[in-house]
């Protein structure tokens, strides 16, 4: 019986094993290049392109509101013995006149939380820019000539928005109203501060440099009603710490979730700003975060500032002066026949990804 070559065998062998090194090594470059295209996806967002102008600028007013917190029957104790004390000793009459002393501290630990704090936030994207006025609860505005407290209780949000408007003579867009948990909340997505707290506030550690602050500690600072400069220097104080809080968080980080943001807080707070609102103005505010924080890691951004009220005050009122009007009014010009600003919004790669490329 003959024996077949081996050659006979070998080429057909060789032949089988050639095409199916041949489809294997395709199916496997169709799946690669399927991860690759998927992991460059992760890497990089899509180009954001649009116009800045003056007419993206927008103001809303910011209202912490308080009242549901505080405890009315304590209150009711702390007036209560006042009086009394007050009724035992005339002499401490003439004492509460001087508003403008620093108190001692035992008196600064028991001053109460004030319920309502008031602000204006101008915000000037094509400047990278915003501005916070405070506005303290007794002052007056309005057709009427309430104070703002009484106007807010009233009407809520909506008549205060338009008290604003009446007496600072400029426009207010919108109104967002925060209970302590959303104002905290919104304080945990900005980062927390750090701030040099004045006064010897109870539940805050006394430092005569920065210290972080939590968004319990900030609530505390902005509602504290114990301050020597009375409600003027309560609304400076808060004025100052929110623009700290805004110069120190992170703007590309708010930016990137600006989309979560919005949903959270406009779902736990009460306001008049719609999804439509929020579409419109977006690219806008992400510019400003975005291209508002410095280049150097070690400083702040300089993003925002705030501006004090000037005006007359009483024992019960704050009346505005009318110069302060005119100062402000800057920030609320919009020159609608300025050229528009082109803007792209860079493509960023994930922290992530950057340190293990560093690795």
């Amino acid at each position: 019986m003959k024996k077949k070559k081996s050659g006979s065998i070998a080429i057909p062998f060789l032949l089988t094993f050639l095409i199916s090194l041949i489809i294997i090594g395709g199916i496997a470059m169709i799946i690669y290049d399927k991860i690759d295209s998927e992991s460059s996806s992760l890497l990089t967002m899509t180009n954001e392109a649009g116009t800045l102008s003056d007419s993206d600028s927008h103001t809303i007013l910011l209202v912490l509101d308080l009242s549901d917190s505080i405890d009315d029957t304590d209150d009711e104790e702390d007036e209560d013995s006042s009086d009394e004390e007050s009724s035992d000793e005339e002499s401490d009459e003439d004492e509460e006149t001087y508003d403008w002393e620093e108190p001692d501290d035992d008196t600064d630990k028991k001053a109460k939380t004030e319920p309502y704090t008031f602000m204006i936030m101008r915000s000037m994207p094509a400047h990278k820019q915003i501005v916070f006025i405070g506005l303290p609860e007794n002052m007056l505005a309005g057709e009427q000539n309430k104070s703002l407290t009484e106007i807010y209780e009233s009407g809520g949000g909506a008549e205060l928005k338009s008290a604003a408007e009446f007496s600072l003579e400029i426009p207010v867009d919108r109104y967002m109203v925060f209970n302590s948990k959303s104002f905290q909340k919104l304080c945990n997505i900005m980062g927390g501060v750090n701030f040099a707290v004045p006064g010897n506030i109870d539940g805050i550690k006394k430092s005569d440099g920065l210290q972080y602050l939590s968004p319990d500690q900030i609530e505390k600072i902005v509602s504290y009603g114990g301050f020597g400069g009375g409600e003027v220097q309560r609304i400076s104080t808060a004025a100052s710490l929110i623009t700290a809080m805004t110069n120190q968080t992170s703007g590309a980080r708010i930016a990137d979730n600006l989309d979560n943001t919005f949903e959270t807080m406009v779902n736990s707070t009460d306001t008049d700003i719609s999804a439509l609102d929020y579409q419109q103005k977006k690219y806008a505010i992400k510019f400003l975060m975005k291209y508002s924080d410095p280049n150097d890691d070690e400083t702040v951004s300089d993003r925002a500032k705030f501006i004090t009220p000037s005006g007359t005050q009483t024992s019960d009122k704050f009346i505005l002066d009318t110069s302060f009007i005119d100062d402000i009014a800057q920030y609320f010009v919009v020159e609608t026949t300025s050229p528009q600003q082109e803007t792209t919004l860079q493509p960023m790669i994930p922290e992530t990804e950057v340190q293990s490329d560093g690795e």
